[in-house]
């Protein structure tokens, strides 16, 4: 029986763009609290006022960002005297390069200048939001990124403070996290606090039926009618939510449909989510790992390394800390605080056992040589 191979021309993705991370969907699902939590916040800028500094927290992809840029592209087609900054703060880390992305937001060009003082930047931002008599609303998005090295409080200050040298200039902060609030606060200090006093939104994770549905929708807007059937979207539901991320789902959609594809079929098969999803779970590792601070990545890299030396043997908070204080000087208070922000990211996963007491199992979620790899970075110091 002849093969029969897809042409050149022919595809299964009707829309590629459906599984980029920063695609918008028409519809938001499941999160109309959240929109309208902070479309309030956000209303006074259209009235010509301060808008509420806010944090959207809760874990890696609950569609803290997706609510930012929904609410973002409403105010940019209702107004122009509201002028909306995205910045990526997993690429974009420091204050300069934070205030040369509103500057090139403002201006539609890059500033003349590199490396010059954030000062610099300062004067014609103010000069022009009051000559166009507009608010300016910011959103660092995935603030975590920007780390204990003092980043998040100097940009803060240089934009909530802004007014003092610049009277009539109005700026408000949106903010998405995945770490805990009082985990990102705690990096700030008590002066930038009382300016920032931000509104807590939460965005908790995605139950099944809300992860099937939203990846039914990409399905849908996606892929062709066929590619991906019922029995595939349950499998690949089952693994997102394993993995506790949905983007790890939308990327291994794109995966499978991709591997299908490349073999000249027209429909996922098993294989095709079973082979693709190492590949989706070992890039959302790798984003992960980059994310922490070296600190953290030395505690991770700790425990990878205990279970390596013996997988047999459970890992304790207790003797996990009794170890990784012989090599590094840390209090328990610290030490607790990176142990729960690894599992917050679901690094790895705290169980209570049967017996009394606080103590918790620490169960890595991959395997210990992979992740001892991933820590082996300068910024570490582990090698």
């Amino acid at each position: 029986m002849p093969q029969h191979f897809l042409m050149d021309n022919q595809t299964l993705f009707k829309d590629p763009g459906v599984f980029e991370f920063d695609y918008t969907p028409d519809t938001i699902s499941y999160r109309d609290m959240q929109l309208r939590e902070l479309a309030t916040h956000l209303r006074p800028a259209l009235r010509g006022g301060h808008p509420v500094n806010t944090i959207l927290h809760g874990p890696p992809g609950t569609g803290k960002t997706t609510c930012v840029r929904e609410i973002f592209t409403e105010i940019e087609e209702i107004t122009s005297h509201v002028v909306t900054v995205f910045v990526n703060c997993e690429s974009v880390r420091t204050p300069f390069r934070v205030f040369a992305t509103i500057f090139r937001r403002l201006f539609g060009h890059q500033p003349s200048l590199s490396g010059i003082p954030t000062e610099r930047l300062t004067d014609p931002i103010a000069s022009e939001l009051i000559k166009r008599k507009a608010v300016l609303i910011v959103c660092l998005d995935d603030a975590n990124y920007l780390g204990s090295n003092g980043h998040p409080g100097e940009i803060l200050r240089y934009l909530l403070r802004m007014h003092e040298a610049y009277p009539g200039v109005k700026i408000g902060v949106v903010s998405t996290v995945n770490t805990r609030t009082d985990y990102h606060l705690a990096l700030l200090d008590p002066s930038t606090r009382s300016v920032y006093q931000p509104y807590l939104i939460s965005c908790p994770p995605y139950g099944a039926e809300e992860v099937r549905g939203i990846l039914h929708d990409r399905v849908q807007a996606g892929l062709y009618e066929g590619v991906v059937p019922s029995g595939m979207l349950d499998l690949i539901t089952a693994l997102t939510i394993e993995e506790g991320d949905l983007r790890v789902g939308i990327s291994l959609l794109r995966l499978a449909a991709a591997a299908a594809e490349q073999a000249a079929r027209t429909v996922v098969q098993e294989q095709d989510v079973r082979n693709s999803f190492q590949a989706a779970h070992g890039a959302h590792l790798i984003q992960l790992v980059e994310a922490l601070k070296p600190d953290e990545q030395r505690l991770l890299s700790h425990i990878a390394e205990m279970k390596q030396k013996d997988a047999d043997v459970p890992v304790t908070s207790g003797t996990l800390y009794a170890s990784f204080k012989e090599t590094t000087k840390v209090s328990y208070t610290v030490f607790h605080t990176r142990l729960t922000r690894l599992a917050d990211l679901r690094l790895i996963e705290l169980i209570r056992p049967s017996v009394r007491g606080n103590t918790r199992e620490v169960v890595l979620r991959g395997d210990p040589e992979m992740m001892m790899e991933m820590c082996r970075t300068e910024k570490c110091g582990l090698v």
